[in-house]
């Protein structure tokens, strides 16, 4: 009476069944979280890649407005009376707001100082730096310089300052829109 008791004899056929769907749903299981982990994963570098793109476009615009920061306010110091008309060219070029309306003033009186007393001006150095960007696309800009000042009949001079610019976008390019003297 003793028969052969396979493998199919000693497992009931329920268990067997009860394994099988238990396996299914454990795959299933972890399918389901690996996709969701997937697609965390993308989404996660998807927002890495665009603060990271940001982060340069952002970059690209501070050094641009430093550059033209830096240009503008050299223009602001002519070598001598025969640079003031390509200053002015400059002046009007690079300003906007109430720096332009400062540059028609100054470029009156300058012209005045230049011409009366043969002045004579160098920039040996200038540096500048972002302070700070704002949230409407302007940049404000530390700007300190040194300027060799000779003229005739008085010893030669170094005047250094430190000026803060905001400086905005305007048709493509960045303009000194407003010029605020820190220190001599």
């Amino acid at each position: 009476m003793e028969a052969d008791a396979g493998p199919s004899r000693l497992t009931p056929p329920d268990a067997t069944q009860a394994a099988s769907r238990l396996s299914r749903g454990w795959l299933g299981a972890v399918a389901t979280v690996l996709a969701v982990m997937t697609t965390g994963l993308g989404a996660v570098g998807y927002v890495a890649m665009r603060a990271h793109r940001h982060g340069q476009a952002l970059t690209a615009a501070d050094a641009a407005a430093v550059v033209a920061a830096k240009d503008c306010l050299a223009a602001t110091q002519p070598s001598d009376v025969d640079a003031l008309p390509a200053t002015q060219r400059k002046l009007d070029e690079c300003s906007t707001g109430d720096f332009k309306s400062q540059i028609a003033w100054y470029a009156a009186i300058l012209s005045e100082a230049y011409q009366a007393v043969n002045l004579h001006v160098r920039l040996p150095e200038i540096d500048a730096a972002v302070e700070a960007t704002k949230g409407d696309g302007s940049i404000i800009a530390l700007i300190a310089f040194r300027a060799n000042i000779s003229q005739e009949g008085m010893p030669d001079r170094d005047n250094n300052y430190r000026i803060r610019v905001k400086v905005v976008p305007d048709n493509g390019q960045f303009k000194i829109a407003h010029l605020d003297q820190v220190a001599q």
